[in-house]
């Protein structure tokens, strides 16, 4: 809710300046006017365009400079590109085909688009905002000092922030990039997608070293630590997770770091749980009634007024003898503390003079044994979308009381997304697709090794099949992604 104030208020801000934008325009405001040509400002509905020569003079200083330095790093990013090329176009058809084959595997597609609020949590936003600027600022860097070393003219540099997401921007001279020696269009074409890998590499081996950098303040994959509630969260609480809490384990899943603990949270989704009961708790605390079965198929064997009773199944081993009745209603609190071990996989084997019992849930609901250090361990009954959803924990556990997480986690945040939006960044721009970098790649290569047996017209024609059918493929792959989030 809180998501969708922030985002109605941006559109409202939006809107508003557009209004006053155009009333300014209307009245022939020449102050307004001039305050726009001077700025390189526009305004447009739901977006801000800025352009500027004031570095202009730098970049051309920049490129001037290590010209020996600059022509081999730009050869060795032309070699790189080169090799992606055909490995994004490989990863692309993976993804595609792999569509179609998800639902009976159950894989994550290879290439997924990046949409706040379905695949990524929407409440990072300003983490999405910050890399985009980052990567697209110092991929057009690449692109810009590439053009002043083969004395190609920088136009003017600018930005556009499209509602909340900003992109950086080259205008280069288009005439002089395109009647180059096509070896050297490419050395420019491919400058952005080569810096675009290196802050992606950068960024990875400084988001693998943080536990070393903080490890000083913090342990490491001991545990997670619980740093934050949503409102009203109803595992919060005196007999519930509090601020603070040290967790090592949700049912059977070791949870070492914050990525253990999600990636037990999506295990769980389909996995009851099963405890090992002692024989004699199960004779003494059973208060089992006449099966019920309800019209979605769940069986009830206790009262409808014993609140806080569970319905236990019991699941023998395989070729065993039926030791105990086949259903127990148990209070689920003291029958699960009592539990020796978990006996989730089949056979469900316990230790001696214990017994498998799984509680009978409902499709979507779930029972958590959460494991805390120095204190008892925590009964959930709920769906596991209440961890995910309302429970924030961190993977560097304090060594000393005065110390919060926050420096970690942002930083751990910053570069992980750093590293994550500048590979798809690269990986998605070398594609041959309209409006990416690899559009004009793969028409110069087609330039090159066909120059000899073709005219140019048959090249374009060429190229520009290719190109709408990557880009077809690569609409219709995103459009299968997100639907299939969605349901």
């Amino acid at each position: 809710m809180d998501l969708i104030f922030g985002l109605m208020t941006i559109a409202a801000i939006y809107l508003w300046v557009l209004f006053m934008d155009r009333f300014f325009k209307s009245c022939s405001h020449y102050g307004y006017i001039q305050f726009l040509k001077g700025t390189g400002l526009e305004i447009k509905l739901f977006q801000f365009s800025w352009t500027t020569t004031a570095f202009n003079k730098l970049l051309l200083k920049w490129g001037s400079h290590n010209t020996k330095f600059l022509n081999l790093w730009f050869n060795l990013g032309l070699c790189v590109s080169l090799v992606l090329l055909p490995a994004s176009i490989y990863l692309l058809l993976v993804a595609f085909f792999q569509n179609f084959l998800s639902s009976a595997s159950g894989e994550e597609s290879i290439i997924q688009p990046v949409v706040p609020g379905i695949n990524l949590p929407a409440s990072e936003m300003g983490y999405y905002s910050l890399t985009l600027l980052i990567s697209s600022v110092l991929h057009e860097l690449g692109h810009a000092l590439g053009a002043v070393q083969e004395d190609v003219n920088v136009i003017n540099v600018g930005a556009n922030v499209i509602f909340i997401l900003p992109v950086a921007y080259v205008n280069l001279n288009s005439d002089k990039l395109f009647s180059l020696n096509p070896w050297k269009r490419l050395k420019i074409l491919c400058a952005g997608v080569w810096h675009n890998l290196l802050i992606a590499l950068v960024a990875y081996l400084l988001y693998t070293s943080l536990p070393s950098v903080f490890s000083p303040f913090f342990n490491f994959g001991k545990g997670v630590v619980v740093t934050e509630f949503e409102a009203k969260s109803p595992i919060f609480g005196n007999r519930g997770l509090n601020v603070g809490d040290l967790i090592l384990k949700i049912n059977d899943c070791e949870v070492d770091d914050e990525n253990a603990w999600y990636k037990c949270l999506v295990a769980l989704r389909t996995k009851k749980p099963a405890f090992c009961i002692e024989g004699d708790v199960v004779r003494d605390l059973d208060e089992s009634v006449h099966l019920k079965h309800s019209e979605s198929g769940i069986v009830s064997c206790c009262h409808s007024e014993n609140k806080g009773k569970l319905c236990f199944e019991y699941l023998d081993s395989k070729d065993s003898i039926l030791e105990l009745p086949p259903y127990a209603c148990l209070p689920g609190r003291p029958a699960i503390e009592a539990s020796t071990n978990f006996c989730i996989s089949d056979p469900h084997v316990c230790p001696k003079d214990t017994y498998c019992f799984r509680p009978i849930l409902t499709n979507n609901t779930n029972l958590f044994k959460i494991k805390r250090v120095n204190k008892n361990d925590v009964i959930y009954i709920g769906p596991v979308s209440d961890l995910v959803r309302t429970v924030t924990v961190s993977s560097y556990v304090p060594k000393y009381s005065f110390l919060g997480t926050r420096i970690p986690d942002v930083t751990t945040k910053f570069l992980g997304y750093l590293a994550m939006f500048s590979m798809g960044l690269a990986l998605v721009n070398i594609l041959p697709c309209l409006f990416m970098d690899g559009q004009h790649i793969t028409n110069t290569l087609f330039h090159i090794i066909f120059a000899s047996h073709l005219r140019t017209t048959h090249i374009k024609i060429i190229s520009g099949v290719v190109t709408a059918s990557f880009t077809l493929l690569l609409v219709i792959h995103c459009v299968i992604v997100i639907w299939t989030r969605l349901n």
